[in-house]
């Protein structure tokens, strides 16, 4: 007999698919472009590998790695296609997730704010440490010779070396695109304050995933996050101890 699978998605999933869907630049992806880059970096790999069993491991990368299918809107309509003008594409390699926009349009920049924010959600709600930034500016992507370099990836990376919680913080060159396109409305995606990083605490924006995992019941987070107590020690309790303090700030500002 035939199993009926009912596939249930939530209301971020919905609302990050539907903008893919209705994503209205349709020019093909140039090997060179002014574009977005986010670097994720899993936290503790090392010690993952060690306390975990190779399958155990690979299953994760593997649920990370497919999150590329999961942002496209093929996966509830199979005639759907948008392969060659789809705004992100997202790649994986060992404990590092990258994911690159196709150009840097206003548009563009909206629909890849919002990937990352469910896509950083979707890896913390599956209990994987992460932290990472994003940037902006001139990269050649080319999937497949797996060509990537580009200022904002080595901006992304470099800054994602420097946070020291699980979360993601935007470059100054974001700063930059923001000021000089005169978007107003990114309040529900990125939100500036006080943030840890290694060299100091300091103002930046941040991605705003929280929402994109307990909508709008606050209290919810810190359940997931003490999740992260069973299997982090020493350093990644200190990434863990600073999220928590980063999300006790991160109510009181959502309060004002």
């Amino acid at each position: 007999m035939a199993t009926l699978t009912i596939r249930v998605l939530s209301k971020s999933h919905t609302d990050l698919l539907k903008s893919v869907k209705n994503y209205e630049d349709k020019s093909e992806w140039q090997t060179t472009e002014k574009r977005f880059v986010a670097f994720f970096d899993i936290l503790g790999f090392k010690e993952l590998v060690l306390r975990n069993t190779h399958s155990e491991i690979f299953k994760s990368l593997l649920g990370i790695s497919n999150l590329r299918k999961e942002i496209n809107p093929q996966i509830t309509e199979k005639d759907f296609s948008n392969d060659k003008y789809k705004p992100i594409e997202l790649i994986t390699f060992s404990d590092s997730i990258i994911i690159f926009s196709k150009n840097d349009s206003i548009e563009t920049f909206k629909v890849f704010i919002e990937s990352l924010n469910w896509i950083f959600a979707r890896i913390i709600e599956i209990e994987i440490p992460v932290k990472g930034a994003f940037a902006h500016g001139e990269v050649s992507v080319d999937i497949e010779k797996q060509i990537f370099f580009g200022q904002a990836l080595i901006d992304s990376f470099q800054l994602q070396e420097d946070v020291d919680y699980f979360g993601a913080v935007a470059h100054n060159s974001i700063d930059r695109y923001i000021y000089e396109n005169e978007i107003k409305d990114v309040e529900e995606q990125l939100f500036e304050i006080i943030t840890p990083l290694k060299s100091g605490k300091i103002n930046h924006l941040n991605l705003k995933y929280f929402p994109f995992i307990v909508y709008d019941n606050y209290e919810n987070m810190y359940e997931y996050y003490n999740k992260f107590k069973f299997s982090a020690s020493s350093k990644p309790r200190k990434y863990l101890q600073n999220t928590i303090s980063f999300y006790n700030e991160y109510l009181k500002f959502i309060k004002k």
